[in-house]
């Protein structure tokens, strides 16, 4: 009767194990990712380029049309939008390895992408009739660059679960009863 109790919970304490091995756990990175996405959100309001601001861009609009916005831009925005803010979040809230490490990847993306909008609004003719890269730009790239520093420095200092190999039985390391 024992042996069946002792393999039982050695059995749950596995699983559980094995569970919190694939979590991430943010601490205060994660508070200071929660409050880049919030500036960032909070600089879509702003103008990126001309009169548009990055909601405009996202979306497509009028204004975003007459400021002459283009597709380095609108990449820019959607990815911010996409890994930034939607990714990101759901990092911190579900704690899981593999959506931690998809955030890691696209915001570095975006921030490549935010690169190449910047570069894209300040090289334009000067007969051209669309203005620079505005305070809405410069810091919604500035929020990816932060977010991105701190998804790396998360994932890289926490140690990754470790899968068991084929034909391996996992062993605990918590003992019971030794």
């Amino acid at each position: 009767m024992s042996e069946e109790l002792d393999q039982g919970v050695r059995a749950e304490l596995s699983e559980l194990e094995r569970k919190v091995a694939g979590e991430v756990e943010p601490g205060l990175r994660g508070v200071g990712i929660a409050a880049a996405v919030l500036v960032l959100l909070a600089a879509m309001l702003a103008p990126h380029s001309g009169s548009a601001s990055g909601w405009d861009v996202l979306l497509f609009d009028a204004r975003a049309q007459a400021a002459g916005i283009g597709l380095p831009s609108r990449l820019f925005v959607t990815s911010a939008v996409m890994f930034t803010v939607a990714v990101s979040a759901a990092a911190l809230v579900l704690r899981r390895w593999t959506i931690a490490w998809v955030a890691t990847v696209g915001c570095g993306l975006t921030v490549l992408l935010g690169l190449f909008a910047v570069w894209s609004r300040q090289t334009v003719p000067t007969a051209a009739s669309v203005s620079g890269p505005g305070l809405g730009l410069l810091v919604m790239w500035l929020m990816t660059l932060v977010v991105a520093f701190h998804w790396v420095r998360l994932v890289w200092t926490q140690v990754p679960p470790a899968a068991p190999r084929a034909g391996e039985q996992f062993v605990p390391k918590l003992r019971i009863g030794e």
